[in-house]
């Protein structure tokens, strides 16, 4: 059976379909069947970030009213044999993403379920910012997370930036997760190409060690790379101008 895993955060804006993007291709590029069940009923985020906008057949709300099977909703990454997501536009009633995911969990290694079903999960992960605003927010959903059940959660910290961390603007993600009492999965750099359907290196090799991570192995990665000597020095001081 698939190792159920529920990504989510009390904040918008962290990252979190992003983050099940990231990881659904690390896992299918390594091997494992992935299926990432998208939580957003309005717009299909991870449809969009994976790039694979309006190729749905089937959605949960078809699945819903009885119009398809289960697996016919989830719909195959066009570059990744191994990713498949299933989207929810249109549903109604999001306790039906459980029932679906029973059906289809035999098919595959991995459900990333993205904000969506967290009662049928047995790990989750939380997506934070290094922003104070936002890791307090992780902190209320690590709570709501452990009041439903879930004892095992790990943190994965987004959108960092190597020279705010130098600068001391920012924590390290270690603190950030030693302040929150959570394992550290995976620490992933700030990459504005990603909202152009683009994907920084440094991003990749973050989501393949998060894999790696999710997978019992190790999941080390270093933000700070590139950000040390005097290019660094330039970068920060033109991150600072923009």
């Amino acid at each position: 059976m698939a190792e159920k895993i529920y990504a989510g955060s009390l904040k918008g804006g962290t990252g979190v379909t992003t983050v099940c993007v990231g990881l659904g291709l690390a896992l299918a590029d390594g091997g494992e069947k992935t299926l990432i069940v998208d939580g957003d009923s309005v717009s299909a985020g991870a449809m969009i970030v994976a790039g694979m906008g309006n190729m749905q057949v089937y959605t949960l709300a078809d699945y819903e009213r009885s119009a398809c099977r289960a697996k016919q909703a989830a719909t195959a990454h066009p570059k990744s044999g191994n990713l498949y997501i299933m989207p929810s536009l249109g549903l109604k009633d999001k306790n039906v993403a459980a029932r679906a995911v029973g059906e289809v969990e035999g098919l595959f290694d991995y459900i990333l379920l993205d904000k969506i079903a967290p009662e049928i999960c047995d790990r989750a992960i939380i997506v934070t910012e290094p922003y104070l605003p936002s890791v307090k927010s992780a902190d209320g959903c690590k709570s709501a997370l452990c009041d439903g059940g879930i004892k095992d959660i790990a943190l994965v910290v987004n959108k960092l930036n190597g020279g705010q961390v130098l600068s001391g603007e920012v924590l390290p993600a270690e603190k950030i997760a030693e302040a929150l009492r959570l394992r550290l999965l995976a620490v992933v750099p700030e990459d504005p190409t990603i909202s152009v359907g683009r994907w920084r290196k440094q991003t990749v090799e973050s989501f393949r060690a998060a894999a790696n991570a999710l997978c019992g192995g190790a999941g080390a990665f270093n933000v700070l790379r590139g950000y040390g000597g005097l290019n660094g020095v330039i970068k920060r001081k033109l991150r600072d101008r923009i």
